[in-house]
């Protein structure tokens, strides 16, 4: 397949999260939800800049799962590629603040995406991108979410789709 009959510009591979932010109101013990999630954060660059891309990944069937999607639809992130696991729960994670700074506090162990198998992934995006970009944090979450992003990438380059990597070391 050469590159005039790809449909997406690229492929992205990783986990999506809900976040809490700590505010200094009430004490500290008021957060700001928010979001997170270095692919999820790329697919909506992507959108805004009008790239033909597409996100996978996988939710909980939680509201979580439900509040990235609404968000997606509202950054028109195309997240067709995107699995509900009706078994797991969707990542959330936790920011506090102190005079050390801020510290993250992560719940995935189990998520949605952590649970992400080879035998899951949507191999016609895959297939049909130019490019798959893979965070270091996938291959982290889990064995199995790790053993999803080598086969995405296996079958991205059989396609002949160059592959991105982010290590993720911010």
């Amino acid at each position: 397949m050469d590159g005039s009959e790809k449909h997406f510009d690229i492929a992205l591979l990783g986990e999506a999260m809900v976040g809490f932010n700590q505010t200094e109101q009430a004490g500290g013990k008021l957060y700001l939800q928010g979001f997170g999630g270095d692919t999820s954060n790329f697919a909506i660059a992507a959108a805004r800049q009008s790239a033909k891309f597409a996100y996978v990944s996988a939710l909980g069937d939680d509201p979580y799962g439900r509040m990235l999607r609404a968000l997606w639809g509202e950054e028109a992130v195309d997240h067709a590629g995107v699995r509900v696991n009706p078994d797991a729960y969707t990542a959330v994670y936790f920011v506090t603040h102190d005079g050390q700074g801020h510290h993250f506090q992560f719940f995935r162990q189990g998520s949605a995406a952590s649970r992400m198998r080879p035998a899951d992934l949507p191999r016609g995006i895959l297939e049909r991108s130019r490019v798959l970009h893979v965070s270091g944090i996938s291959l982290a979450i889990s064995q199995t979410a790790c053993d999803t992003a080598f086969e995405a990438a296996a079958i991205a380059r059989r396609a002949g789709a160059k592959i991105s990597f982010d290590t993720n070391l911010r």
